[in-house]
């Protein structure tokens, strides 16, 4: 449909009451051509609800500042209060038009009709939009617009479970969107960003404007019509057998029909007359992956790279083989490859960021999935990409925004609500991360990260039980890493079961891939070292001084440290130990880091608790003497304890 008759469509159904017809043509209008402002207005009027309509408007006055029917489509939502200049500014017709129109043809100059009529529709434009708005919306409170803010604004107040506050991403990150509410998910994310879209050509093509049925074969394969495409195809064939792109769209079809023996044969005549031609090489190892996807990566991907260096859709057939066998190092070498080669597709840098994140590398996955999410905002992976960098970057008020647009447009995806509760955690709303873990769970009842998050959540609450519980449950579920030790210890210790909170801790020592974290452990040791019966002041004291002594350790363990030693050394000053001792071992970190705080404190800290004192369990003071035991005689020495 032209353009211009869709338009006149679109304004017809609107004014007909069909306001799912006109939502509809203005959405492709929209796709189309997203900054004219005129499309903008009309969208308004027909989509579901108060917030979208400010939305569209919002949208329309960023084209045009002084559009005069957004303006007062605005006021009329309530979500306006302009000041007088730019009231005075909508109300105005512009001199010219206001000359032409009240003075009437000047002596000795034609009269402008089209300056009168075009006044005259702009002032029924008006009067129209606003009948629609005022008749279709309910009168009642309206919300602000989410509006595409400055990135340096700072979203405020509690997000609740509908309507999360979101936090924009500054602006060295180059995202400015507005994040996506749950009720709004409906809505195609492309209404919601300034986007050009462009259509994305048929691999392997070569105009051929003499061959008919190539270019009708090329249409059906475009909507899906492959037994259209054979008989077209074959027809091309007959006027020029030596079409190669011609016999690899045969084989395209072929494999969408499930017809594996006769795709391959379509790729070998393709391949047999360019040698040279790439498409054909990865529709047969395509071919070869989809009949047997346990085994190896097919020969015939690496050589259609080799023929076309910038074929995309090798790099992501590359990068889907890698993924589910978790081989994130030549995930990341393949999809670097395609991006040294000069594409620039945001897929490309999205894909990037997924196997940098899961190699613990959460800088360049965070750089690299604001590069693919700001080039094209609608691809919804992008948000997770940026939102799961950021959580373990533990920038977590930054995070929720990305990840509440995520999970608005993927609800089910357990990944997403997983660092959704965890960023959640993180800003110290226990209550909704609790929520959220619940529907992750209740999406994939055996995501063992999700059990890890939760088991963080009972601890906050005071529940150290239940915590520990939750922490079996991911233990039951997924690998042993430093976070599953470290809280299992933190929650042993909490319940008094001393002995069993040393060997997990431990049992953390020897899974640590980061110094802070290696400094949580010896606070942590420390603690269970004063709690022992007897207790055990002298190794206490000495792991409280490697915390001291570690320059990576947290402002807040530092603190605790030097508060316990004033309390076990008093008079003496803080001593520095001699040496820093150093992990056993540093494996490459899994990405489970949840954040986690000492009990009611929302400070958003990644494990350390800014007070280790909890509401409930044992006091980790010197002199408290606890019933359970480490057991036997203990002579501390300067002698890292075992698995440290």
């Amino acid at each position: 449909m032209a353009t211009q008759t869709m338009h006149t469509e679109a304004i017809a159904a609107a004014r007909a009451g069909d306001r799912a017809r006109a939502r509809e043509l203005f959405t492709r209008l929209l796709r189309a051509d997203s900054a004219n402002a005129e499309y903008w207005v009309w969208m308004s009027s027909v989509v579901n609800s108060e917030r979208e309509s400010i939305y569209c408007l919002e949208s329309a006055l960023k084209l045009d500042p002084t559009n005069r029917a957004a303006l007062r489509g605005l006021v009329i939502l309530g979500a306006r209060r302009p000041e007088q200049a730019d009231l005075s500014a909508a109300s105005r017709v512009p001199r010219r038009l206001v000359a032409a129109v009240a003075t009437g043809p000047s002596i000795g100059r034609k009269f402008d009709w089209r300056l009168m009529v075009g006044s005259i529709i702009g002032l029924v434009l008006v009067a129209l939009v606003g009948t629609i708005l005022v008749s279709v919306i309910r009168p009642r409170g309206y919300a602000p617009a989410p509006t595409l803010r400055p990135a340096s604004e700072t979203a405020t107040g509690v997000p609740t479970q509908t309507t999360p506050t979101f936090t924009p991403i500054p602006a060295s990150t180059r995202i400015l969107r507005t994040p996506i509410l749950a009720e709004l998910a409906g809505t195609p994310l492309i209404e919601f960003v300034v986007s050009t879209p462009t259509p994305t050509p048929v691999l392997g093509v070569t105009p051929h404007p003499g061959i008919e049925a190539y270019s009708a074969g090329v249409a059906a394969f475009i909507r899906g019509d492959y037994e259209e495409t054979l008989r077209l195809m074959e027809q091309a064939l007959e006027m020029d057998p030596e079409l190669a792109d011609a016999h690899y769209l045969r084989g395209e079809a072929y494999r969408m029909l499930d017809q594996p023996g006769n795709a391959v044969a379509a790729y070998g005549l393709a391949i047999s007359i360019n040698p040279d031609y790439a498409p054909p090489y990865l529709g047969r190892g395509l071919v070869v992956l989809e009949n047997d996807p346990e085994g190896d990566l097919p020969e015939d991907i690496s050589r259609a790279l080799e023929r076309d260096p910038l074929l995309l859709e090798a790099y992501l057939t590359m990068a889907d083989y890698f993924t589910p066998r978790h081989l994130w190092i030549p995930m990341g070498q393949a999809l670097q490859a395609g991006l040294d080669a000069g594409l620039t597709t945001p897929i490309l840098f999205i894909r990037l960021s997924e196997a940098q994140f899961y190699r613990g590398e959460y800088e360049a996955a965070l750089e690299n999935g604001i590069e693919g999410s700001a080039s094209d905002a609608t691809i919804v992976e992008g948000y997770l990409a940026i939102g799961q960098a950021y959580v373990e970057l533990e920038s977590f008020n930054t995070a929720i925004w990305p990840l509440g647009t995520y999970v608005a447009y993927r609800p089910e995806d357990h990944r997403g609500l997983t660092f959704l509760a965890r960023a959640q955690l993180g800003i110290g709303d226990v209550d909704l991360a609790m929520e959220t873990l619940n529907r992750a769970l209740a999406a994939n009842d055996r995501y063992a990260p999700a059990y890890l998050a939760r088991g963080q959540a009972y601890l906050l609450q005071g529940e150290h039980q239940t915590a520990l519980e939750e922490f079996g449950n991911a233990r039951r579920y997924g690998p042993q890493s430093f976070d599953l030790s470290f809280f299992t210890g933190r929650a042993q210790y909490l319940l008094g079961n001393y002995g069993a909170a040393l060997r997990s801790v431990n049992q953390a020592m020897n899974e640590v891939a980061d110094r802070r974290d290696t400094a949580d452990c010896y606070a942590l040791r420390a603690l269970i070292y004063e709690s022992t019966t007897p207790p055990l002041l002298g190794d206490a004291i000495i792991n409280w001084e490697w915390v001291i002594g570690m320059p990576e350790a947290r402002p807040e363990m530092r603190a605790l440290a030097d508060a316990h030693l004033a309390n076990l050394q008093p008079g003496e000053p803080t001593r520095t130990p001699s040496r820093t001792p150093t992990p056993s071992r540093t494996p490459s970190r899994t990405p489970s880091r949840t954040a986690t705080l000492g009990a009611g404190s929302p400070t958003p800290t990644s494990v350390a608790a800014p007070t280790w004192t909890p509401t409930s369990g044992p006091t980790p003071t010197a002199t408290r003497t606890p019933t359970p035991t480490v057991g036997g005689t203990h002579t501390p020495t300067r002698t890292e304890p075992v698995g440290s």
